[in-house]
């Protein structure tokens, strides 16, 4: 069986998506950030990085970052279709959009939610969170028109795990207020993305709401 480290709001959302889509078979242990449990010497037993997700196998090897979890989850599930097999055309694309987003995308989102983590200056920590806002904006930009013209998903007309984790980030909208009023076609996967049912049980038990006007 699969154990899934997780908390609210994190990373682990789009693994926790993958996970249910599959049908898979797994357990869950609540590492609540909020209480700085993934400080903790229990869970750096497990992750000595502390920081979320971390996925344990059945031979008990633990993995860990969001993105590799998801295109693990997606070999070792080809039944569920979370993304093209070995040899399909679109398989360099799928690798390419969970890479940009987990390498280009989530970082810079980081920079704005931890920019202590760029300068120690505290005069520094405005401009660290500005630039991060725009970059961020202007990431959302390309996805929205490449969305617009290859959509409704990041693969075209099937979803994928890349949807999924696509779907977590966007709704981390402080570094970028009102996502889905300045992106349509970002609002319209997230949209398509919420209301697959096992996302939908994911997303509720993670708090997160249903996609806003």
């Amino acid at each position: 069986m699969y154990t899934l480290y997780w908390s609210h709001n994190s990373a682990s959302i789009a693994p926790h998506y993958c996970l249910e889509e599959a049908g898979a078979t797994y357990d869950v242990v609540l590492v609540d950030m909020a209480k700085d449990d993934h400080k903790k010497a229990a869970f750096l037993k497990v992750n000595p990085i502390g920081k979320l997700p971390a996925f344990k196998l059945p031979n008990g090897e633990i993995i860990i970052e969001s993105a590799g979890i998801c295109m693990l989850i997606n070999d070792l599930h080809p039944e569920a279709k979370l993304g093209p097999k070995a040899g399909d055309p679109k398989r360099g694309a799928f690798y390419m959009w969970l890479c940009h987003l987990t390498n280009t995308l989530q970082p810079a989102m980081l920079r704005y939610y931890y920019p202590d983590r760029i300068t120690k200056d505290e005069a520094g920590i405005e401009g660290v969170q500005a630039a991060a806002m725009e970059e961020v904006a202007a990431i959302w930009t390309r996805i929205d028109a490449h969305l617009a013209a290859n959509g409704p998903y990041l693969l075209g007309a099937e979803f994928s795990a890349a949807d999924a984790f696509a779907y977590m980030l966007s709704t981390w909208q402080d570094c970028c207020p009102g996502t889905y009023q300045r992106f349509p076609y970002v609002k319209r996967l997230a949209e398509l993305v919420r209301n697959r049912p096992a996302i939908k049980r994911i997303a509720e038990l993670n708090d997160v709401g249903p996609v806003a006007a």
